[in-house]
């Protein structure tokens, strides 16, 4: 039993204005922590230290079957990675999991004697991880990417103004969500229209889409834009798609391999091109050009392009018939406006915080030469992913879709309070009850009006709140836990917790 006299947990009835996160807001609220808008951090109070290690360890809880070997590396720049290389040296070493705690960050590092098995144990993970923290109420979507990095997987969620946010994509109407850099399945809508004859136009000083739109008075997807980039080992590459989408230059990597790829200088343009700059197309280019098309661009038919000539466009360009390639890939971003995949309503635009990151293969591992081991016949490397779980966006997204903390990772189950200044003489047996069904309680004795204490006692979310009113026969119990408020008598209620058990029972850590 502990008693709010005695916690350090400044209660707030109201939200503070200097803070735009409605989750964060929250557990400042409840008096889990202060808002440090100096450097945007939230400082942790006791019950906030509570709260997060019931997270960490609710997660690794959830994570038992991959038997997480928690770590603590102290300064060490690189964490577990560190240890995996002076402990990983031979097979019986493998599969293992390491977890380590780096301020309100919750890493996680798996290696496994197999490239494939590892990459089934990273998507284990995920799934597992995705699926706690729904459990907890959390509306996360997986969000595949491409990045510098390579690949990896965002945990993401919608939210009002996130502290740790970005800008993404969701569907109105199903929820799903996406980054700019998610997979893009746009395609050429089949057209009944006949082939026209591809014939060239004059359209001087149009060397950008907007000027050619407006002069020929056409529309962005009428036109196949011609973008060129210099790709290591390959030369000049020209990525063709619909005017318009936007390329996403780690795509246009990633179709390549992971060859570095950057924008073509001028002077490399001019040397296999000639002066055509604003009006290059796929139309006759030269041989040593790799063509690579987007996939909104298979399939059209009497576009308009570039005619490789200063001043000039072709029109009625058609795939198949005026240019062509096998080389096809998902290279551009995803913008408001596109279909949902699940429902076909347009995406719009939101703020997405990202709960979780996990990368299938971990760059900073695969870099390593040390990170190897003995497989029988000699010294191979060592596949491994990672992972990165946000406790703060976590929480902060369980505190914004969640009327109160789920058991699991609540610091205490109960919390007390009554009507009145004087202590009711139905509070020492409720107390009796609940803590001899296993419960946590923390009870309210501080003195104050009780729309306050009422007030208070919303912000701290606990999973279940017990207020004691004076009624016409003696105490009764208002009762609120799983968004339900009952009353009931104390004889009610002590039946009631003879059945009612708590997810877990922990004693109180300070």
């Amino acid at each position: 039993m502990k008693w709010m006299s005695e916690l350090l947990m400044p209660v707030s009835s109201g939200r503070s204005s200097k803070l735009r996160d409605p989750g964060l807001a929250k557990i400042a609220q409840g008096g889990y922590g202060l808002w440090n808008p100096n450097d945007e951090t939230l400082i942790l109070l006791p019950e906030g230290r509570i709260l997060f290690q019931r997270a960490e360890d609710f997660l690794l809880r959830r994570l038992e079957a991959f038997r997480p070997q928690r770590l603590d590396c102290g300064a060490s720049a690189r964490g577990a990675l560190d240890a995996a290389v002076r402990l990983i040296k031979r097979a019986g070493d493998l599969p293992v999991l390491f977890a380590e705690r780096r301020g309100d960050k919750l890493r996680l590092l798996g290696l496994h004697g197999d490239f494939e098995a590892s990459l089934e144990m990273a998507n284990d993970a995920l799934r597992t991880v995705g699926s706690a923290v729904c459990s907890l109420g959390a509306r996360v979507r997986r969000v595949d990417r491409l990045t510098p990095a390579g690949h990896r997987v965002d945990l993401l969620c919608r939210s009002e103004a996130p502290l740790r946010g970005e800008e993404g994509l969701a569907c109105p109407d199903c929820g799903w969500t996406a980054a700019f850099d998610s997979p893009c399945r746009v395609g050429e809508e089949a057209s009944d229209a006949a082939p026209e004859e591809l014939r060239e136009v004059a359209t001087p000083d149009c060397s950008t889409v907007e000027k050619l739109c407006g002069y020929l008075k056409i529309a962005p997807s009428q036109v196949v834009k011609c973008m060129f980039y210099a790709v290591e080992g390959r030369g000049l590459a020209a990525v063709i798609l619909r005017a318009d989408r936007h390329v996403c230059l780690e795509k246009v990597r990633a179709a390549f391999q992971g060859a570095s790829v950057r924008p073509a200088e001028p002077a490399e343009l001019a040397a296999v091109m000639g002066d055509s700059a604003g009006y290059m197309g796929p139309v006759g280019l030269p041989a040593p050009v790799t063509l690579l098309a987007d996939s909104s661009a298979v399939g059209v038919k009497n576009a308009v392009v570039g005619a490789n000539k200063p001043g000039f466009h072709k029109m009625g360009a058609c795939w198949g018939r005026d240019f062509k390639t096998d080389f096809v890939a998902d290279v551009t971003l995803l913008q408001a406006g596109d279909r949902c995949p699940n429902c076909g309503a347009a995406l719009k635009k939101s703020e997405l915080r990202s709960v979780a990151v996990f990368r299938p293969v971990d760059p900073a591992c695969l870099a390593e030469p040390s990170l190897t081991f003995f497989n029988g016949s000699g010294k191979t490397r060592v596949p491994a992913w990672s992972a990165e779980i946000d406790l703060t966006a976590l929480l902060s997204a369980v505190s914004e879709y969640a009327e109160r903390w789920p058991s699991e990772i609540a610091p205490f189950d109960v919390y007390v309070y009554w009507e009145g200044d004087e202590t009711p003489d139905a509070l020492a047996p409720l107390i009796d009850a609940l803590e001899s069904a296993g419960f946590r309680v923390v009870g309210d004795d501080r003195s104050g009006a009780f729309e306050n204490r009422q007030a208070e006692a919303a912000a701290i979310r606990a999973p279940q709140t017990v207020c004691l009113k004076k009624g016409e026969g003696g105490w009764l119990f208002n009762v609120t836990r799983n968004g339900r408020t009952e009353t009931l008598s104390p004889a009610q209620f002590a039946a009631q917790q003879e059945t009612f058990s708590a997810t877990e029972r922990r004693p109180f850590r300070t």
